[in-house]
């Protein structure tokens, strides 16, 4: 038999499903689970599936009903203490009658830091906090960067050999076919994907997720130079918004085409526009040049390294071995197929929000 401590794991487990599940669909908001448990067993279930819809703690209750007195809610995210496009969700938990209450984490976002939890504990509630903290940090430190420093996290995702080239021209891929479709996975958890053109010139890509499920993202074109045309599947194809940014006169009547015209010649330039539309998650899968613009302005909060086992000359990556080493953490290393992938952290970490 399972005990105590063992089963609360297992239910703040299945409420970081749904918040994971969920993960990329919720933007500019993180995505929330939430499980409720009445002796030993589920009640009622939710999780945060759209901005400005209810929220997790919300859905689970109605899920719950009247089992909701007495019962213990796991939530994977502080529960709110205000009034934003929805009610609090510590007044919800307290009408039901819920008895303790399980955080997986604080939320450092100013609206709430810590403001939920002395609310539920004021009125007599039992709240326990840091149950699988460590999953809970990872899932919402995006979130939490970008309202911190005003600007989209920044991803950049590289594929490359073991000398470090990258693919240009006729050598369209370097890595397997198994580890691209995991790179393409990564789109759907960000808001946004990025290229230059030169990119959009040489491959003529769709950035498209290529499956049924999940919100496409954004697709982001930097032609500076205004050297594109609308032939080219991102300004054509209808499938998915495009953020078309260019110095040059641009109109377009194309559909989901958006063109912004104005001067885009550094990358903090181009990030505080993705984050007035509302862009907090940003992939760039562009080439070197524009990979390595973003990387020498200190933008790059996270590298998602995809390296084949094997060796050409041609186009140097985006930067040094000793570079990355330097400025970023290795926090994840695993065989896909034949390649290996390797995710990177910026060592400066963001600790806490402003007042």
């Amino acid at each position: 038999m399972l005990k105590g401590a063992k089963k609360m794991e297992i239910f703040m487990s299945y409420a970081m499903q749904l918040a994971h599940m969920l993960n990329g669909q919720t933007s500019p908001n993180p995505s929330v689970g939430c499980v409720i448990v009445k002796q030993g067993r589920i009640v009622g279930f939710g999780a945060h599936r759209y901005a400005g819809g209810p929220h997790a703690e919300v859905e689970a209750l109605l899920m719950a009903g009247e089992a909701a007195r007495g019962a213990d809610l796991y939530v994977t995210l502080e529960p709110c203490n205000h009034h934003g496009k929805t009610p609090p969700c510590t007044e919800a938990i307290l009408k039901a009658g819920i008895a303790g209450v399980f955080v997986a984490t604080e939320d450092r976002h100013a609206l709430v830091a810590g403001s939920g939890i002395t609310r539920l504990r004021e009125a007599g509630l039992d709240v326990q906090v840091g149950l699988l903290k460590d999953e809970a940090v990872a899932l919402y430190e995006p979130f939490w960067t970008a309202i911190e420093r005003k600007r989209p996290r920044v991803t950049v995702k590289v594929a490359q050999t073991m000398n470090g080239t990258v693919a240009t021209g006729e050598q369209r891929f370097i890595t397997s076919e198994v580890a691209r479709a995991d790179g393409r996975q990564l789109r759907g958890t960000h808001d946004a994907i990025l290229v230059g053109s030169d990119t959009v010139i040489v491959d003529d890509p769709a950035l498209t997720l290529r499956s049924s499920t999940g919100i496409e993202p954004v697709r982001v074109i930097v032609d500076r130079r205004g050297r594109l045309t609308e032939t080219f599947q991102v300004l054509n194809d209808g499938l998915n918004p495009t953020y078309w940014l260019t110095e040059q006169p641009r109109t377009t009547e194309r559909e989901n085409v958006t063109v912004f015209v104005g001067t885009y010649a550094t990358p903090d330039q181009i990030l505080e526009l993705l984050y007035e539309q509302g862009i907090r998650r940003v992939l760039i899968e562009g080439g070197p040049t524009i990979q390595s613009a973003f990387l020498e302005a200190d933008l790059v909060d996270m590298i998602e390294l995809y390296q084949a086992p094997s060796l050409f000359s041609g186009t140097k990556s985006l930067t040094t071995e000793q570079d990355i080493e330097d400025r970023f953490d290795l926090v994840k290393m695993n065989q896909i197929g034949p390649d290996v992938h390797l995710q990177y952290v910026r060592k400066e970490r963001m600790t806490c929000l402003p007042d």
